[in-house]
């Protein structure tokens, strides 16, 4: 049975942008929904604030620990509190001194014309929770998100200006009383460029508030902003709403920080053939990363609970009508979630919109990770694929195989139809990749590979250079709905013995590269007379490893030669 889902014309309407796509509310409050939407760090009220006391909670279930706003950590209820936590929008740097803020940002056109961003103001004008700075605790000082201008770099809308969001959050535990003096580890820090026109209205940006809960305890409550079409808006001031668009046509942007800290383990985000610029010393860390948006499929709908299976995949507790369920527990559980409620949504998006932003990764997000991974000291590597799930932490390494796999899945078509065509990148640094394989330091060659639900090869576009001390690969053009992409590095072992001149046998023999998996080898047939043995020549196929600029191809034969164009490695 399809479902019914509920009209909404800022998505259905072909001159409405799917970046503007709205989400539906339910037609019937007793029907279930679902929505698979990509994060947005849009409109989320920044704060410093703290707990009284460890939580508990009363006997009506309302909890008894007071929280409240803190101007600094050095306020007397943060400075009394047990815990302390905090959301700070980025600011843009001033001067070269500052830290914790947005650098600049930039575009690069199709002709290849560079363009510097010009920073013309803050969206809203002020925080809506202002706390100071401290760089020692690694907590930025209270920003607002930029709206800045790419002059002749015109979105869909006609527009040249876009906003730049770029938020850092993090919380400790403490002794009540104590002062702090260590680094508050960073939850999440995540940045994301938005084309945007701005239009003037009257509207009120998010915020954090203060409450007097049922019990009396005094608790905080967020506010989404208010006010006409919000829901289309990047941002909002009193004034202004920052109303997301379309971006221009293959342009690369382009962003930089300067953090008061390392950006450890792995970032993951919605950005297409990044590089990355990434300096660290004792006192600051320069990162700059530079990108194509990508379209990534929105699914969202309503329908019967009759239409669910008794046991729905993740579901920790019986959906409740009128309620949108968002994911499962783990990604294979989200990704089988998904996969039940396609057939629903006849196996298309509802939007598609294109997106340009990055997040991090804690290590205590990385369950299953290689040790290499865990033990980099700085950022290990980033994964960026256009698919509607996708495994948002390091690609796992699969001991067995030999390779480092990755989890993806989508609907098969695009809110019009078309073949959605998935896009998958790993960026990742050149002495971890050496670490996870034991490799020494001589150039390193990959083969990447996507398989269907059955093990079928999908049909790719793959690359992969090496630059700076990082590794890019990259695979392309593979269909859905939930495909595994496989990347296999091929180098030189450190532990690898010299090689032994081989005994002449009746081998067929090749000069090419070693294959990097197992080839099978014919088994001479024996003779039925026990007194004579007559043996076959054994035929051995090799591989070898073709490179044409960025491209490989792997070339499996009894005389394997390189395609034209192509060079043997």
């Amino acid at each position: 049975m399809m479902l019914g889902t509920l009209p909404n014309t800022t998505s259905s309407a072909d001159e409405i942008p799917d970046e503007q796509y709205a989400i539906p509310t339910t037609p019937d409050s007793k029907k279930i929904g679902i929505l698979f939407l990509s994060s947005l760090m849009a409109n989320l009220a920044g704060y410093l604030s703290a707990d009284a006391t460890p939580h508990n909670v009363d006997a009506q279930g309302y909890s008894t620990t007071a929280q409240a706003l803190c101007s600094s950590v050095d306020d007397a209820f943060c400075k009394a509190g047990v815990a302390i936590y905090y959301l700070a929008h980025l600011p843009t740097c001033l001067n070269e001194a500052d830290i914790d803020c947005i650098a600049g940002m930039y575009a690069i056109k199709p002709d290849g014309t560079k363009v510097d961003g010009i920073l013309l103001r803050g969206i809203p004008n002020k925080p809506s929770n202002p706390h100071e700075g401290n760089p020692i605790l690694g907590i930025p000082r209270a920003g607002v998100d930029g709206l800045w201008q790419l002059p002749g770099v015109v979105n869909g809308s006609g527009s040249d200006t876009y906003l730049v969001i770029a938020n850092q959050s993090g919380s400790i535990s403490k002794e009540k009383g104590v002062t702090l003096n260590e680094r508050i580890p960073s939850a999440t820090f995540g940045a994301q460029i938005v084309p945007v026109k701005v239009l003037l209205g009257t509207y009120t940006p998010a915020y954090v508030g203060e409450m007097i809960a049922k019990n009396g305890t005094k608790r905080l409550a967020w506010y989404a902003p208010t006010g006409l079409g919000t829901e289309a808006c990047a941002g909002v001031s009193n004034t202004e709403c920052a109303r997301r668009e379309t971006f221009p046509f293959e342009t690369v942007f382009g962003l930089s920080l300067r953090l008061s800290g390392e950006v450890k383990g792995w970032l993951h985000g919605r950005i297409r053939d990044p590089l990355i610029d990434y300096k660290s010393t004792s006192t600051i860390t320069r990162i700059t990363i530079q990108a194509l948006p990508v379209s990534v499929p929105v699914v969202a709908g309503w329908t019967d609970r009759a239409n669910l299976p008794a046991v729905i995949p993740g579901a920790l507790v019986e959906p409740v009508p009128g309620t949108m369920m968002t994911g499962g527990t783990t990604v294979e559980n989200t990704i089988a979630l998904l996969k039940l409620w396609l057939p629903l949504l006849g196996d298309k998006a509802q939007a598609n919109p294109m997106l340009w932003q990055f997040s991090s990764l804690q290590f205590s997000n990385l369950p299953g990770a290689n040790s290499c991974m865990f033990d980099s000291k700085s950022l290990a590597g980033f994964v960026s694929t256009n698919s509607t799930i996708y495994t948002d932490g390091p690609p796992l390494y699969n001991s067995e195989t030999g390779s480092i796999d990755y989890k993806l899945a989508s609907p098969h078509f695009t809110r019009k139809g078309e073949v959605f065509k998935g896009v998958y990148n790993l960026t990742i640094r050149s002495d971890v990749a050496r670490c996870i394989y034991k490799f020494t330091n001589a150039p390193i060659t990959a083969t990447i590979s996507v398989t269907d639900e059955s093990g079928q090869s999908s049909v790719a576009v793959e690359s992969m250079s090496e630059r700076d001390g990082w590794i890019y690969l990259s695979a392309s053009g593979f269909t859905f709905s939930s495909p595994t992409v496989h990347v296999k590095l091929i180098g030189t072992p450190i532990s690898a013995s010299p090689i032994a001149t081989p005994s002449p046998t009746p081998l067929a023999t090749s000069s090419a590269s070693p294959s990097p998996e197992a080839t099978p080898i014919e088994t001479p047939t024996p003779t039925p007379t026990p007194s004579v043995s007559s043996t076959k020549p054994v035929i051995r196929k090799s591989t070898i490893i073709c490179l044409k600029g960025r491209l490989i191809k792997k070339i499996t034969n009894i005389n394997p030669k390189c395609p034209k164009g192509y060079k043997n490695k």
